[in-house]
């Protein structure tokens, strides 16, 4: 929670919350001649605290990538089968005189 004295300074919270996910060739006899990708890529700001500068910052990310492919009786995957999640969350900044 942001005190008073922290909004004297202006805010900026920023969240992201990302996912991708595949759910292909389950149950029987099924057949996928290529690759199978969830790719999830996330990017948010800068983190950290900048009192007496700009502003106070916060920001949080929540990013994944899942894939349920093939599972039954007689499937068959031709290629790949990935689950990709990249994220950035900026840098992080602390006080000075905790350094």
């Amino acid at each position: 929670m942001l005190s008073p004295w922290h909004l004297a300074f202006g805010t900026e919270i920023n969240q992201g919350f990302n996912s991708a996910s595949v759910n292909a060739g389950n149950g029987v006899g099924n057949q996928i001649d290529g690759s199978v990708v969830a790719i999830a890529n996330q990017s948010i700001g800068d983190s950290g605290f900048d009192f007496g500068e700009s502003a106070f910052e916060s920001n949080f990310g929540f990013n994944s990538a899942t894939v349920d492919v093939g599972n039954g009786l007689f499937n068959q995957i031709g290629g790949d089968v990935m689950a990709i999640a990249n994220q950035s969350v900026g840098d992080v900044d602390a006080l000075p005189f905790l350094f």
